[in-house]
């Protein structure tokens, strides 16, 4: 199973197949105002049917985005612990 169609099955909390499909719908679409099928109309699969039309829109924002959400936390703990060295190396001496 490649990347794509597994980010959005877990993201939008669906079946791989849903998400797959999904994919190959929005990939078919030409113009945005076409409408969309009534499967993807409400619930978890019109979630699917969003990201895999912002997937095949602009792939690359869609890769930073999810690099961010994991490389923000990160950045966050890297920032804390470097804090807690600095003040227990400032409170009980080398």
């Amino acid at each position: 199973m490649s990347l794509t169609p597994f980010l959005i099955a877990k993201l939008s909390r669906v079946e791989p197949d849903v998400a797959r499909r999904a994919i190959s719908t929005a990939s078919a679409i030409d113009e945005i105002e076409g409408g969309r099928p009534p499967e993807f109309s409400r619930g978890p699969n019109a979630m699917a049917f969003a990201l895999a039309l912002f997937v095949a829109r602009r792939p690359v924002h869609f890769y930073l985005g999810l690099a961010g959400l994991i490389g923000f936390p990160l950045y966050l703990l890297v920032r804390i612990g470097s804090f807690l060295i600095e003040w227990g190396m400032h409170a009980y001496g080398r």
